[in-house]
């Protein structure tokens, strides 16, 4: 583990509904679901994100909307508004990116609501002590401009620094030292490291048990107790990163991670629809949102486009083309879009209708 490097993790707390409770006062203190309509429980889609206070019912994001209703059908149910969030998302960012500028640092977006800074702590010039009053700095600044809070995550690098920022939310301030890291490590449930999702956590507890051992939850320490030849055989070369994010170690350099590999949007109609009147605009809305996506990350152009269709009967079919497209050029990317949709047009009228459409590019240049 390289000593010699600070990273933070700042990540804004329930982001899409920090915003709607700033623009909407009225709201403060009461549960707010930001997502799809519910339609009194009726409604399709899902929960992009919920406050602090509504997660106190269950509700989370990617959770049916129709679900988040029955839990807590008092709360504030509100539509996303993506032009306010990324609005007030470049305005952070742009705190951060001067931050890591003033400390001859790095700056790395991981998201709309997440970054990454490192600092150098190259002769003792940067401590985890000044670290501090730099991360309270930053809070301070962020919630001075957009009366958004955040929670910060020190580290020795990304890995910790993410984990760490998720440690005490909202508004939190965790800083974890090298020689702490196994001991912050150690007692949280795997699901805390990267990649362990239910069925991996499944598969991990079905491995440990074997030892003789049934925890009811099993934690990172547990986890520390499977070999990394067992965690290869079982999984691969994720088997192998388990292995690694189970001890702390990350070698990633802010700026060196992987790009993004799509970008996409998708949408559920209210009640399955056979009308391509019905259809076609919405599909045109998904295009324009997926490209000004793309502009705001910078890119130029890409190669592949992708359509999605699903089924009433949730039969789902997709169709893609490739080629060289450029962001600019909207039109031919709208008639690529047309194309990809005229067979599944054709089929509308035997008995077919369309539950959620979906469209996506990749293989950004």
């Amino acid at each position: 583990m390289n000593r010699n490097r600070i990273i933070f993790h700042i990540d804004l707390d329930a982001f899409f509904a920090s915003c709607e409770e700033r623009e909407n006062p009225q709201f403060k203190g009461m549960p707010i679901v930001v997502g799809a309509d519910p339609k009194n429980g009726k409604g399709r889609g899902v929960v992009s994100t919920a406050n602090y206070k509504a997660r106190e019912f269950g509700i989370h994001s990617a959770m049916p909307i129709s679900y988040a209703w029955r839990l807590c059908p008092s709360a504030v149910f509100l539509p996303v508004n993506g032009a306010l969030y990324s609005r007030v998302s470049k305005s952070i960012m742009s705190i951060l990116e001067n931050t890591a500028s003033k400390y001859n640092g790095e700056f790395e977006q991981a998201g709309i609501d997440e970054a990454y800074l490192q600092l150098q702590n190259s002769d003792d010039r940067l401590s985890f002590v000044y670290a501090k009053k730099i991360a309270m700095g930053i809070k301070k600044e962020i919630y001075d401009e957009e009366k958004i809070t955040a929670s910060v995550g020190i580290g020795p690098n990304m890995l910790i620094a993410k984990i760490a920022s998720d440690f005490r939310k909202p508004d939190g301030l965790t800083i974890v030292k090298p020689k702490d890291v196994q001991k912050f490590l150690g007692p949280l449930p795997i699901r805390k490291l990267p990649g362990i999702g239910p069925k991996t956590e499944t598969e991990l507890k079905r491995l440990f048990n074997s030892s003789g051992s049934d925890p009811d939850e099993l934690n990172i320490k547990d986890l520390q107790k499977i070999s990394q030849s067992i965690l290869y055989d079982e999984f691969g070369q994720h088997g192998i990163s388990i292995y690694e994010s189970a001890r702390g170690i990350d070698s990633r350099t802010i700026g060196e991670r992987s790009e993004t590999k799509s970008i996409s949007e998708e949408h559920t109609f209210a009640n399955d629809t056979s009308s391509a009147q019905e259809i076609l605009p919405v599909l045109f809305s998904l295009v324009k949102k997926v490209i000004h996506t793309a502009k705001l990350a910078n890119y130029q152009g890409f190669k592949t486009i992708t359509l999605k269709i699903r089924y009433s009967d949730f039969k789902t079919h997709t169709k893609s083309l490739s080629n060289n497209y450029d962001l600019e050029n909207l039109d031919q990317i709208e008639k690529i879009a047309l194309q990809l949709f005229w067979p599944f047009i054709k089929d509308l009228g035997k008995n077919r209708k369309i539950r959620l459409i979906g469209f996506k590019i990749s293989r950004f240049t």
